[in-house]
């Protein structure tokens, strides 16, 4: 059960950080932080982005725990299955999560 869960991991967690950055812009936006002013951006623009780097961090730590001796799979076949969604879960993080940030879409 436990190499199951090393191998759906780093996607399940990819889903819940993708759900969570565009739940907080819908919030975001109907909150009215594009008007709200903070060190020359507006405070929708610093949420995202912080957002952004705060998801992709969690990515990247999750992707080294996998491989850490603590929470590695005795089997090589779980482990280099892990470590590839891991790496794919950090790209689709970046690929995914980066138009959050590049584009204000607050219409």
């Amino acid at each position: 059960m436990r190499d199951i869960l090393r191998i759906v991991i780093a996607m399940l967690l990819w889903l819940a950080l993708f759900s969570a950055l565009y739940g907080l812009e819908g919030v975001g936006c109907a909150s009215g932080w594009p008007e709200i002013r903070v060190n020359g951006g507006s405070l929708f623009h610093v949420a995202m982005t912080m957002a952004f780097f705060v998801a992709l961090l969690t990515l990247a730590v999750l992707h080294v725990a996998l491989h850490s001796r603590l929470f590695r799979s005795a089997s090589p076949f779980v482990a280099q299955i892990s470590r590839i969604l891991g790496i794919a879960a950090l790209v689709a993080g970046a690929w995914t999560l980066f138009p959050a940030v590049a584009v204000s879409s607050c219409l």
